[in-house]
């Protein structure tokens, strides 16, 4: 008992003298050591400083295995080669915005391109258009870009034969996705006036009655009163409108046209022409076929008259550098004079059902016309206009050839051609002896119905036709509601 006692208090005595003699010396711990001698006497050797802190001592410990595979892991790699995304928060960086410096005026604003105008146009009135070949036509046309508005007169009354009725025929046509309005007008509400207003180009078919069989007198008779009628409201309604003769003889239908304008006052050589463009595309037509040629590198000009032993087509002109001989000029020429007929009598119960390749000859003068009109260039047309001594060298006073067209009409009225076969100029003179019989048998009909309306009284306007009148469509309108 009495030693644990001792023990104990020389513990605490020897722990006291440690703990003060310890010194700070720049905040760290200095324990001072005593070393022994062999005399011994114990003093101080050294000041040793003490061991380092347990902590301090495991940051300096060598890293063993698991800390490097614990150091790769988060370095981005593994033991067994996968490798691993070493995923870092990086803090993110706004973008400081440059805002540009004010200008004086603001930026330009791009202008509207502005609509394009509306399309031209032309107006064209169908006279006669009852017939098959007129409803052919008006189909053809109705497809033209250049033509704005179609006007079609009912010259006949409606009968069951063969014939629909015009207002049918013009709601049919409506169907047709094209620009081109379509109007009817029927003679039974005398609407010929209407019809004709304002027209840019009037085309007079002949009467659906009629055949290429019958005499050219008897057809003449029976179609002058009919086209003296419409030339006479066309010198009222348009008188500055393009007026194509189709009902035949045209050979006789045109001069009495031209006559029957210079007495109003209102004619214009330069718009009245008469059609040839049938039998030139019948002509043309055949010569490719002998030529085994494509048909729109071949043009064949017919000259003389429009039909009969009048027209005479120069196939010596249908190529360059080629000419046919002497008998197949003949026999390509009777075959063209004979189409007529020949289609006439196939035409079985239906009158003038066969019109499909006419339609489309037609068609295509008229939008020659039309564009040419428009102010657009267009291709020699052959036509039977009344010759220019000052253009034209012919005994002839009417007369088939080509002329070149434009904005005010036929502007040019080209010669003859030359060096034509010896076949060719003996049609040629036996043509022109017959024209003039027919121009002549019109102008006597002409001069006796001339004298037979003063014989009874009607006053005829007579005025100079070298003088152009000033006349406008507003002023047609004006002049049409006043009346």
């Amino acid at each position: 008992m009495f030693s644990s006692v001792v023990n104990s208090g020389a513990k605490e005595l020897w722990s006291e003298v440690v703990t003060s003699s310890k010194l700070l010396f720049n905040g760290v711990a200095i324990q001072r050591r005593y070393a022994k001698k062999n005399d011994g006497c114990r003093r101080a050797h050294a000041d040793i400083p003490e061991e380092p802190y347990p902590c301090e001592r495991r940051k300096k410990k060598k890293p063993g295995i698991l800390h490097r595979i614990k150091l790769k892991i988060i370095e981005g790699g593994t033991n067994f080669g996968t490798p691993f995304r070493n995923i870092k928060c990086e803090e993110k960086v706004c973008k400081e915005v440059v805002v540009p410096e004010p200008k004086a005026l603001p930026a330009p604003v791009k202008p509207i391109p502005p609509m394009p105008p509306p399309r031209p146009g032309v107006q064209v009135s169908i006279l006669g258009a009852d017939t098959s070949l007129g409803q052919y036509i008006a189909l053809l046309l109705k497809q033209c870009s250049c033509i704005k508005k179609l006007r079609l007169y009912e010259a006949n009354e409606p009968n069951e034969s063969c014939n629909r009725n015009i207002f049918q025929v013009v709601e049919d046509l409506r169907h047709i996705n094209t620009n081109c309005f379509v109007e009817a007008f029927s003679c039974t509400c005398n609407e010929l006036e209407r019809c004709l207003q304002n027209s840019d180009i009037v085309l007079m078919l002949e009467n659906g009655y009629l055949s290429q069989d019958m005499p050219m007198e008897t057809r003449f008779a029976y179609s002058a009163p009919l086209v003296k009628r419409y030339t006479d409201i066309i010198a009222n309604e348009c008188p500055k409108a393009f007026i194509i003769v189709c009902a035949t003889p045209v050979d006789c239908m045109v001069p009495l046209v031209s006559e029957t304008l210079k007495e109003t006052g209102w004619y214009d050589p330069r718009k009245v022409l008469g059609s040839v463009a049938v039998p030139e595309m019948r002509a043309t037509t055949l010569a490719a076929r002998a030529l085994s040629l494509e048909p729109n590198y071949v043009r064949v000009p017919c000259v003389g008259g429009t039909e009969g032993n009048a027209l005479v087509p120069l196939f010596s002109k249908a190529v360059q550098y080629f000419n046919f001989s002497e008998s197949n000029t003949l026999m390509m020429t009777q075959t063209v004079r004979d189409a007529p007929s020949a289609i006439a009598r196939s035409d079985g119960e239906c009158k003038k059902a066969a019109e499909l390749s006419e339609a489309h000859a037609l068609a295509n003068l008229v939008t020659k016309v039309a564009w040419a009109l428009l102010c657009k260039d267009v291709p020699r047309v052959s036509g039977f206009v009344e010759t220019d001594a000052r253009q034209v060298i012919s005994p002839a006073r009417y007369l088939s050839i080509d002329v070149h067209l434009n904005q005010e009409g036929i502007i040019d009225k080209f010669d003859i051609p030359g060096k034509m076969s010896d076949a060719e100029l003996e049609l040629l003179d036996e043509g022109f002896s017959v024209l003039t019989k027919n121009v002549n048998y019109a102008l006597e009909w002409y001069a006796h119905d001339r004298d037979m309306k003063l014989i009874s009284g009607e006053v005829i306007a007579k005025t100079d036709f070298h003088y152009a009148k000033k006349f406008t469509h507003v002023e047609d309108c004006l002049c049409h509601v006043a009346t």
